[in-house]
């Protein structure tokens, strides 16, 4: 009995890299947090990768308007970040493609890492904008197959509620007026998902609008077709049986 042979699929290399850069700079953190003299109260990433302000003539601030979203606390976080980029770029990659999802995946992050900068006393740091934007990519493309994907929607929303709930449950004490102040970086990952996800709506719609050509059926499928529409049923001779003549 033959012994079956097993593939190393590369298959979301735009997902995959992008987790494992995402764990890497977390790994510096951890190991580097101790040996650098950062100011206190902040982490190697919170220092290095968090967008709050821009200088144009410092080169950082630049590299931070996309290397934001690289940035993490603490490693539950990570590991949850981690699962749900996986299972979403995945997906997302094989429905738009390598090349188009690193693109979005840039635009979310540009876009989110601008209005932090404009928006004073705001800093933007996580992947949240990135998630935000695989969830509607993700929409769009069950939606370019004229499909309506409910789990998509319902994951959208425990996404929003899950990120809503771990900022306000610290501040209920708090007025609704700073609960909704504190929701703003919700609302800024949320902007940079959108602005993301909008190339999305001109690359499938290019797809789904062009038709497949059809498929030429050649002579010998033509004569082994059965075309039931022209069965014509016959007595055949004295035993009383009967069978059905078809054209083949």
């Amino acid at each position: 009995m033959a012994k079956k042979r097993y593939s190393f699929s590369f298959d979301a290399p735009i997902s995959i890299l992008l987790v494992f850069a995402y764990i890497a700079a977390y790994a510096l953190d951890v190991s580097l947090r101790s040996r650098l003299p950062l100011p206190e109260g902040q982490s190697l990433t919170s220092w290095l990768l968090c967008c709050s302000t821009m200088d144009v003539r410092a080169p950082l601030d630049y590299v931070r308007l996309f290397a934001h979203v690289l940035g993490s606390d603490s490693w539950i976080p990570l590991l949850r970040n981690v699962l749900v980029l996986l299972v979403l770029g995945r997906s997302a990659e094989e429905g738009a493609g390598s090349l188009p999802l690193a693109v979005m995946l840039l635009l979310s992050a540009l876009v989110s890492g601008v209005i932090a900068c404009l928006l004073p006393g705001l800093s933007a740091q996580g992947p949240d904008p990135l998630i935000f934007m695989l969830l509607l990519l993700n929409f769009f493309i069950s939606l370019s197959g004229s499909v309506i994907s409910f789990s998509w929607i319902l994951a959208f929303l425990a996404f929003t509620a899950l990120r809503a709930y771990g900022i306000i449950a610290p501040l209920v004490p708090a007025s609704p007026m700073d609960m909704l102040k504190s929701c703003i970086p919700i609302f800024i990952s949320l902007a940079g998902g959108i602005a993301g996800s909008i190339p999305a709506i001109f690359i499938l719609g290019k797809r789904s609008g062009t038709g497949r050509p059809k498929a030429r059926t050649s002579r010998k499928e033509k004569k082994g077709r059965l075309d039931i529409s022209r069965d014509e049923t016959v007595v055949a001779g004295a035993d009383d049986t009967f069978t059905a003549t078809l054209d083949i």
